[in-house]
């Protein structure tokens, strides 16, 4: 199509059920068909919904979280179906579309009695329609009901081949015609379930018999189905073109040229009862796309960080700033002996504020083979929020800093994004991954916010704290150097005094074996109120609400009053050394982490030569051919998410550790992949959304990784983002982060409105628009901000292996589950981002945790703006008409049954002289592990009892 000359694609419009792996299917639509997709969530206000159809040439509805039954979870898909005559246009439902599709024309929806989600399975079709030409199609499932439109005899007598021909329209809704099946002859019961429970045939695919209406029970998008699968999707597209041009004289008609001209950008509202998916709008902004079709002149422009919608003014001065980048100064030296502990106790850093990063007893090349040491002084500068808030608090040299973040972008992403684009450095060594910059850690209820989930409990502690790190020592193991570090100007007496004392470091010649030298009292889960939240989670997995439920608990561990964190953690690492341990000492916390999860690492931008290169094909076929600019910047973000856990060591001390072959074996479950591949498609999801269709791909599928005490069955998820290059900004500049006042910081102006002035502002037809990817794009439109590591962060919190999926709606359930218990640092995640440009964080995982009182008696509080209010901590409470998996706040006295208390069955006491047991003082804060697994309906309930306790028993040793 051509509109004034220039070739105008066909629209799509993608209506989008809050699932988290909409965005693979728009990358799906985008890589493999020429069209541009328009996304909208299911509750978009729009008032004549058939006139704002008109532009388009065909819809899809997507899956999502609920039952078609329901209109909060279906919205305008039951408006589609309603359209007559001149309105009609083609649409495809997938999966909840689907059997609203056929709940709508007659059919009806049950419950499986055996769930299918993340279940592959074989599909037979007619090879009619959409399927013209396909067979031998396998392909995922992610569904607990299933739609029928025949009541199907169970009669042995009916062959496989006589399903179609038995029901080539449906009695039950004549208007409708089946055109897949997924057969019991072709599908082998799924391992850990009961035989033979769902019908013989379940309706795969159907079609409308006079409108241009289809759908597909099944996930085409999923990195594990197969190539004919995705064919099912070219298929449908060149059904509905078809029926266009026979039926439809101006189908997806352009958008007025005039707008596209002067450069504004389509807007979309923040729907009141979910919250609108931050990685569909960073499909838009990705240099994967083109620009966004207009919707509307707006002088503000929409920007999304943190998952959250913010309309922002456009200020030309920022369009001219050009920030110092500091220098990096280091010194280096062999280190053959020192280890990471003789380092700390050299410096004596290991007692104060500190954030080791420690990988020296468990490296991969592959993942690390650096520990990093940021040495924190009481000039360094913090950076602290608590969730419900506006407001970071900047602490440097006793004074509190309140800083507004509506004045950068209002969220603290905004602000860590903002505040990292004015501390960059330049110099250091390629071949480290840390220069300096933010270190810190984010809990699992500020990851909760990035998606709209309101914790229930405020916490007095912080939510999010990082310290900005200027001197650093970096131990790259495989290289056998050590690296002193420093981004702060004239530093070199540090540098070489260090240098120095670690020079003339005279290590032990025997390392001591640590082992945990005091008593411990140690309160537990209840095993019967954990056993049956693990139905409660089945019960929501039945009925649709979620195909996975990342449950959790904790118990809680006193240990003396006078002992050291520091041997517990040397403790923790000897027992459970892992790739990503850490100890970290910062305000309040302490955190002893073994860690054996990335959660996600990007590199710096780096230069891409302008060869014929090309984003590696994923496991399923998905890459693309880049075409870029000479100078042009990428940076590759990798997410590693682990589900699948087999104990290394038997319950039976006489039995043999189990060999990488058996626990190979016992991770290949059908229980064991699903867990694993439903996290794979949410993270390809999120990643998606921020990197552009066609930049994802799977580089290692659900492979078998030895740790010290667990296997592991763990993916590796890579994308390629594409970076605005910083250097090429012409204004003045910054100050060094050595000139910064040590009351505050220099700002960055920007003047952003507010997410709630937004939702005030919004238009009731607004939508968000991409376009394909089939050729990429070298330059960035005047419309599209620049992405960063800090974007996939904010997009993919929390970690999807910690909430299962859809995430949003998985998150609520286990809210209600967990009875609103705050997890704290745990299933949160801990890292850096690196002045450099890169970035790198694990989950919290196998850890221990501590919250330490902290005095503020000495610090003085001053306000960056006379209209900040006078607390600094909102209290967030559950807002009313939210969908039915929100929840009440529970009691403290509705929690204390979950735990039993256990003193060490390992300590006696110590003895004094006259024979009598010494009384041992207790610290009054306990140390806090968390522990827990996804629960999908193939779980046991003594399976996920099982793995929590392994799990929680590698953290106490």
């Amino acid at each position: 199509m051509r509109a004034m000359g220039v070739d105008v694609l066909p629209r799509i419009l993608f209506i989008d059920a809050y699932d988290s792996f909409s965005n693979n299917i728009i990358s799906l639509l985008q890589t493999d068909l020429d069209v541009e997709v328009t996304v909208i969530k299911i509750n978009e206000p729009i008032n004549d919904f058939a006139s704002f159809l008109k532009p388009f040439a065909a819809v899809v509805a997507g899956p999502g979280p609920g039952h078609p039954k329901n209109p909060g979870d279906v919205g305008w898909f039951n408006e589609l179906w309603r359209l007559k005559h001149l309105d009609i246009l083609p649409v495809l439902g997938i999966c909840l579309g689907f059997q609203s599709l056929v709940l709508a024309f007659g059919g009806k929806v049950d419950e499986l009695s055996e769930p299918r989600h993340g279940i592959l399975r074989r599909i037979r079709s007619n090879g009619q329609s959409m399927f013209k030409g396909l067979d031998n199609i396998t392909t995922v499932q992610y569904h607990s009901l299933h739609a029928s439109i025949e009541n199907i005899p169970e009669s042995n007598g009916i062959e496989d081949t006589d399903w179609f021909s038995f029901s080539k329209s449906g009695h039950m809704c004549p208007r409708l015609r089946p055109l897949a099946w997924d057969l019991q002859l072709d599908n082998p019961s799924m391992s850990g379930a009961p035989q033979n429970k769902n019908p013989r045939a379940v309706l795969m695919a159907v079609a409308h018999a006079t409108r241009p209406f289809f759908g597909v029970q099944f996930h085409p998008e999923s990195v594990c189905s197969n190539a004919n699968a995705r064919k099912v999707i070219s298929g449908w597209w060149m059904v509905a073109q078809s029926w266009n041009q026979s039926h439809r004289c101006q189908a997806s008609s352009p958008m007025p040229a005039p707008a596209v001209a002067k450069g504004m950008i389509a807007k979309r509202s923040l729907p009141s009862e979910e919250k609108a998916s931050p990685t569909i709008r960073g499909l838009t902004n990705s240099r994967a796309t083109r620009s966004p079709m207009i919707l509307e002149e707006n002088h503000s422009a929409t920007r999304t960080t943190n998952g959250i919608s913010i309309i922002s003014t456009t200020d030309q001065s920022a369009k001219h700033e050009n920030l110092t980048k500091v220098k990096v100064f280091s010194q280096s030296l062999g280190a053959t002996r020192i280890t990471v502990p003789d380092i700390c106790e050299i410096l004596k850093i290991q007692n104060d504020e500190v954030i080791l990063l420690d990988s020296e007893l468990h490296q991969r090349p592959a993942v690390g083979t650096c520990s990093i040491f940021g040495i924190i002084t009481p000039k360094s500068l913090k950076l602290e929020y608590n969730v419900g808030t506006n407001q970071v608090r900047q602490l440097q040299n006793g004074i509190v800093t309140v800083v507004d973040l509506k004045s950068h972008g209002g969220t603290i992403f905004s602000y860590l994004k903002s505040f990292m684009k004015q501390h960059g450095a330049e110099g250091g060594n390629d071949d480290l991954p840390f220069w300096g910059g933010l270190m810190g850690y984010v809990t699992y209820e500020a990851c909760l916010e990035t998606i709209d989930i309101l914790t229930l409990q405020q916490s007095k502690n912080p939510d999010l704290s990082f310290v900005f790190v200027e001197r650093s020592i970096v131990y790259d193991h495989r290289r056998q150097r050590l690296h002193v570090q420093s981004i702060k100007p004239n530093d070199w007496d540090w540098i070489c005094c260090t240098f120095s004392s670690l020079q003339e470091c005279q290590p032990a010649a025997q390392k001591p074996t640590f082992k945990t030298p005091f008593p411990t009292r140690i309160s537990l889960p209840n095993e019967h109120i954990y056993k049956s939240k693990i139905r409660d989670c089945q019960t929501f997995l039945r009925q649709g609400d979620s195909y996975e439920l990342c449950l959790t608990t904790q118990c809680t561990i006193q240990t003396p009053k006078l002992s050291s964190p520091w041997s517990l953690y040397l403790c923790l690492r000897e027992h459970n050394s892992a790739p990503f341990a850490a100890y970290l000492r910062l305000g309040p916390l302490t955190l002893l982490s073994s860690s054996p999860e990335r959660f996600l690492n990007w590199s710096r931008p780096a230069v891409v030569k302008p060869s014929k290169a090309s984003i590696p094909a994923s496991v399923n076929g998905l890459g693309c051919i880049a075409a870029v600019d000479n100078n042009q910047k990428t940076s590759t973000c990798q997410f590693r998410p682990i589900k699948g856990t087999v104990n290394r060591n038997p319950k039976d001390p006489t039995a043999q550790p189990v060999t990488l072959a058996q626990a190979t074996a016992i991770l290949s479950t059908d229980k064991e992949r699903a867990e694993n591949l439903m996290i794979v498609d949410l993270i390809r999801h999120d990643l998606h959304g921020v990197v552009g269709s066609g930049n994802v791909h799977v580089k290692k599928l659900m492979t078998v990784e030895a740790y010290a005490t667990l296997y592991q069955l763990v993916t590796v998820i890579e994308g390629t983002l594409y970076i605005e290059d910083d250097d090429d900004d012409q204004t003045e500049k910054g100050p060094p982060v050595s000139c910064l006042p040590e009351n505050g910081l220099h700002r960055h102006h920007h003047h952003h409105h507010h997410q709630h002035e937004f939702d005030k502002s919004r238009n009731n037809n607004e939508c968000t628009t991409f376009s394909s990817s089939r050729v990429r794009h070298a330059h960035y439109s005047n419309n599209n901000y620049d992405k960063t590591g800090i974007d996939v962060l904010a997009a993919s919190l929390p970690p999807g292996s910690m909430t299962g999926a859809p995430k949003r709606r998985s998150c609520a359930l286990l809210q209600k589950l967990e009875q609103g218990r705050n997890r704290g640092v745990y299933s949160g995640v801990v890292g850096y981002l690196d002045a450099g440009g890169g970035g790198d964080f694990s989950v919290v995982i196998r850890s221990a945790f501590r919250w330490d009182p902290e005095s503020e008696s000495s610090l003085t509080t001053l306000s960056s703006s006379s209209s900040l209010p006078t607390s600094a901590v909102t209290t967030c409470s559950p807002s009313s008409g939210k969908d039915k998996s929100s929840v009440s706040q529970p009691t403290i006295e509705s929690r204390k049954h979950e735990f039993e208390s256990h003193s060490s069955t390992s300590w006696q006491g110590e003895e004094r002289k006259d024979g009598a047991a010494a009384t041992v003082e207790f610290a009054a804060q306990p140390w806090i592990i968390g522990a827990g697994g996804a629960v999908t309906c193939l779980s046991t309930e003594d399976g996920e009892w099982e793995e929590m306790v392994v799990k929680m028993r590698s953290t106490m040793g």
